[in-house]
């Protein structure tokens, strides 16, 4: 009787832990059972065209059949987590990627379930756990298990059910899994990896906002250093002097082309603004955003200052009348709701220092994703790819330089931290995107050939983790006006730090060919800091 009841609990236990199988897609809405999840959508959804159910409706092309599964999950009594799950029907790679979400999410990010579907793979994405602007972060205030669902439960939860589904679906779970994200979705790739190393294979973290609340502290930093100024912000005509001074004293000694609108190294570019032709207040308010908050967080420049309205302009000065910048609308609401709520915080409640310690005590084990011990991640064959714009004016690139040197001397040095994880820095990319360099390659926009692992950081991902082929470069495309459908501009090798790119001279600049991975202290311009520093 004894070993008759042993194997019923035993067979009880699996077929609770074990998703019930599905005869099609419509029928996981009855036959899908886990604990606090519903199941709202399951819908096969034809070849073509896929209309989001969004305000104002999206619509994708060139989608392969899939199964659209919709739902949400309620961890707690104050939890509303909505995840969609897309399955293909056919074509299956037997890979599973997660999507991340930027800002503060609030909504479903249909367009980065796209493409990896269109690859194959089984997607899957979620609101975070509430449902708001990007930059609304209202939702929070009076509700701190929804900051946890935001800061790390949201992805754990996607996850399970989404792993859960596949097995349904498909009758076996996925051989690989991947996370990738940009942004916040950055700060929750690297999330994955510190808090739940077991879940994916192959990470790729873009411009990670990781250290959120020290970011959010800079930012208010940066406003109140534009409101100091006589106007109250910096003019376009004023970035402008300042864009076009840095890429006069160091355009094409670092690496790069003389015409080059954009570094290819700003770290070589040791630029004064005391040199500049504008008022002094203006001169102290940009001496103050480019240098950070002293212990806080690093500040931004020099380069990518006013070549394209992703940067300075959207981000640090605003672009409308009044000019608000983002820096400003993310700070502003992440303090007034989820740090101070209901308090009647502004800029000037507090010391930007103080902004960050109370950041710190109240969010800081929620939201930030600092921790440097990978070890975990790493044992288990987690690879981990890193990328980041040097013009981005969101999140200034020293602190993404940071965070993998903190990662370098935990993991036991360079060679032992190659061996996992690999940083690029992209020059002339603004945020996630965008900006005068080339800025094509699988992280939103595809380069010309998505296939190959040369061209594409998702496909580089995949081959050194099934292959144990780690990416040496990465090829980014510039393409015209930044429209693929009007041909290539030119194309840049994207190096592991703190490798650069260098022009080897006599050759085509429009390649890739031309250009090479060199070591920063055997690179012959070396000494440009020096120079600018002199000039």
């Amino acid at each position: 009787m004894k070993t008759a009841a042993a194997a019923t609990l035993a067979a009880t236990a699996v077929a609770m832990a074990t998703p019930a199988s599905a005869d099609n897609c419509s029928s996981l809405a009855s036959s899908f059972h886990r604990q606090n999840t519903t199941i709202t959508t399951a819908q096969t959804v034809s070849a073509g065209t896929f209309v989001t159910p969004t305000v104002p409706p999206q619509s994708i092309t060139g989608l392969p059949e899939f199964c659209r599964v919709a739902g949400f999950t309620t961890p707690t009594s104050d939890s509303h987590i909505q995840f969609e799950v897309w399955i293909p029907e056919s074509g299956w790679n037997s890979k599973y990627l997660q999507a991340g979400c930027g800002g503060f999410c609030g909504s479903i990010s249909y367009s980065s379930m796209a493409e990896p579907l269109r690859r194959g793979y089984v997607v899957a994405a979620t609101d975070d756990g509430h449902e708001a602007s990007g930059i609304d972060a209202s939702w929070a205030a009076g509700h701190p298990e929804k900051v946890v669902d935001f800061g790390y439960r949201s992805l754990k939860e996607t996850t399970d059910v989404a792993k859960d589904l596949i097995v349904a679906f498909q009758k076996t779970g996925p051989r690989r899994s991947y996370f990738m994200g940009c942004s916040d979705g950055g700060r929750e790739a690297l999330m994955e990896a510190q808090r739940f190393p077991q879940d994916f294979d192959g990470i790729v973290a873009g411009s990670p906002a990781n250290f959120w609340t020290h970011l959010m502290a800079g930012f208010v930093w940066d406003q109140l250093a534009l409101t100091a100024t006589s106007s109250g912000d910096l003019s376009q005509g004023d970035l402008n002097v300042l864009n076009n001074a840095v890429l006069a004293q160091c355009a094409g000694h670092d690496g790069g082309l003389s015409t080059d609108q954009f570094l290819n190294n700003p770290l070589a570019c040791r630029f004064n603004p005391d040199k500049l032709p504008l008022t002094k207040d203006r001169v102290e308010a940009i001496e103050k955003i480019s240098s950070g908050p002293p212990g806080i967080f690093p500040g931004y420049g020099p380069g990518g200052e006013a070549s394209n309205p992703a940067d300075w302009p959207a981000w640090i000065t605003g672009g409308g009348n009044p000019a608000v910048g983002l820096q400003e609308l993310f700070s502003n609401n992440y303090f007034k709701y989820i740090v101070f709520p209901n308090s009647g915080w502004t800029p000037n409640s507090f010391s930007v220092a103080e902004n960050a310690h109370q950041a710190d005590v109240r969010t800081g084990a929620i939201l930030n994703s600092v921790d440097p011990n990978l070890a975990a991640f790493k044992s288990r064959g987690g690879k981990l790819i890193h990328y980041v714009g040097w013009s981005d004016s969101a999140i200034s690139p020293q602190s993404d330089i940071n965070y993998y040197k903190a990662v370098t001397d935990v993991m036991g040095g360079k060679e032992e931290t190659r061996e996992f994880y690999r940083l690029f820095m992209v020059p002339g990319m603004a945020h996630c995107a965008g900006g005068p360099g080339a800025n094509a390659f699988g992280q939103g926009v595809n380069g010309p050939n998505p296939s190959d692992p040369a061209d594409d950081i998702i496909s580089a991902l995949d081959r050194w983790v099934e292959h144990r082929v780690a990416p040496d470069k990465i090829v980014a495309t510039k393409y015209a006006n930044d429209s693929p459908a009007q041909g290539i501009a030119f194309q840049r090798p994207l190096c592991p730090f703190p490798k650069i790119s260098k022009y080897k001279g006599m050759f085509s600049t429009t390649v890739a060919s031309s250009f090479e991975c060199v070591d920063q202290d055997k690179d012959p311009d070396k000494d440009i800091g020096k120079q600018a520093a002199d000039h």
